[in-house]
């Protein structure tokens, strides 16, 4: 009877290949959340502005059906860095306001209106009214051109600067229309 020659043992692991094939699958991975993650936290961003706009809007067609005409509800003009609701000034990146600001002179009036958060916002808001024409500069770098109209209108606006020294992020919308224009949202 014969025996069996002694076997060389096996040696168990991973060849160098196999090892950098995974380092190689996992960078991939790790570089596709990192994107998904970064467009995720800038489409955040517009959450807050969408939404605010949508409750303007609902705020004053109601106010126009009571008093058949629309709240002018800031004292300044629609695209200034200043006098922007609840702040005062143009958000900067990271900075977040609560919306009840008693010392706003357009706190009244936003009231008013009947415009409430209840988390603090990261945006600024103008809202202005009138009857006739549309004559009001909206702070964008595309020219907004407004249907004819002799009855009342409002442009609503929300701007904050998340890229401080680039440009303005910008988000507008008016009674004519259901939409919400949007500009460098996502820089």
């Amino acid at each position: 009877m014969t025996q069996p020659l002694p076997s060389r043992i096996c040696q168990r692991g991973f060849t160098l290949a196999e090892l950098m094939a995974v380092v190689v699958i996992v960078g991939v991975l790790a570089a596709l959340a990192t994107v998904g993650f970064r467009k995720y936290v800038l489409s955040s961003r517009s959450v807050e502005a969408v939404h605010m706009i949508g409750s303007i809007k609902a705020a004053q067609e109601s106010y126009r059906d009571e008093t058949f005409r629309y709240l002018d509800v800031t004292d300044g003009e629609l695209d200034a860095a200043t006098g922007l609701y609840p702040q005062g000034e143009l958000p900067t990146r990271g900075k977040k306001w609560a919306w009840d600001n008693p010392h706003h002179p357009d706190r009244e009036r936003w009231f008013r209106l009947g415009i409430r958060s209840n988390e603090p916002v990261m945006y600024g808001y103008t809202c202005k009214a009138g009857t006739g024409t549309v004559e009001v500069s909206t702070g964008t770098e595309q020219a907004m051109s407004w249907p004819a109209s002799t009855g009342p209108w409002y442009v609503v606006r929300a701007a904050a600067d998340h890229d401080p020294g680039g440009k303005k992020a910008v988000f507008l919308s008016s009674n004519f229309t259901n939409e919400v224009y949007s500009e460098n949202d996502n820089d």
